[in-house]
């Protein structure tokens, strides 16, 4: 039976209702909010989606049930119980079109893969592909994606290894994001159509081994002497932007 995983925030249920990913099983409305959130409730009724109003404590401790790490969470009066109903595999990858696909390599901070996930759809990515051990349908991610994973492709793998050899095969460049790179990444998407960007764990990089395995390697260039890294999320928005700008140009 598919996990029942509660979300919330209105930006992630907005999308949630229109996802064809997904199944909405209840939405659950402060009835406070219920004027602010007219138009929405009338989408939501429209889809024939279960609907509930409760006073904003009974949903706090339905909050505070499933938040394990006691953390401040704004929920913006509005959560949703889903399931996913549809899962992307590497079969189910159409090699004849361009792809743009994006490996998350040991990434682990929620907030830095919600980031890299609503950078994605906003420039384009085909697919995200991640290690199977991780869960990615994280409240929190989805929140800080705005809703965004419900909008591409996730593929859950067991090995990101054999994952490589078999894009490889399949004639997809392999582009690790390294400051360990001689290469500027300025300028150099302007020839390369299909191609699988790797980034890197926030604190080890990504591992020789991964690096072997790359068609390329490249690097941002960092200006200031001050500091020799960026945020992972930050550096996945600039090379989205600079592949996007080449393509422009």
């Amino acid at each position: 039976m598919n996990e029942k995983i509660l979300i919330y925030g209105y930006h992630s249920i907005k999308e949630a209702i229109n996802s064809n990913k997904i199944k909405i099983l209840l939405i659950i409305i402060d009835k406070n909010k219920i004027y602010k959130y007219s138009k929405l409730i009338n989408n939501i009724k429209n889809n024939k989606i279960s609907i509930k109003y409760l006073n904003k404590n009974n949903i706090d401790n339905i909050i505070n049930n499933k938040n394990k790490n006691n953390k401040i969470i704004n929920y913006q009066g509005i959560i949703a119980y889903i399931y996913i109903i549809k899962k992307f595999t590497l079969n189910n990858i159409n090699f004849n079109n361009t792809l743009n696909i994006l490996i998350l390599y040991n990434i682990t901070d929620t907030k830095n893969i919600g980031s890299i996930i609503r950078s994605s759809v906003c420039l384009n990515i085909n697919l995200i592909i991640i290690k199977k051990n991780f869960y990615i349908f994280n409240p929190e991610i989805i929140k800080i994606s705005s809703g965004a994973i419900f909008k591409i492709n996730i593929c859950k793998v067991n090995n990101i290894e054999h994952t490589i050899k078999f894009l490889k095969k399949n004639n997809i460049k392999i582009i690790s994001i390294t400051e360990k790179s001689n290469k500027n990444c300025i300028n150099f998407f302007k020839n390369i159509s299909s191609f699988a960007l790797i980034f890197g764990n926030e604190e080890k990089g990504i591992t020789n081994n991964i690096l072997s395995l790359s068609n390329y390697k490249i690097k941002i260039p960092i200006i200031s002497k001050k500091i020799s890294s960026l945020n992972v999320s930050v550096a996945c928005g600039i090379i989205l932007y600079e592949i996007n700008r080449n393509k422009i140009i």
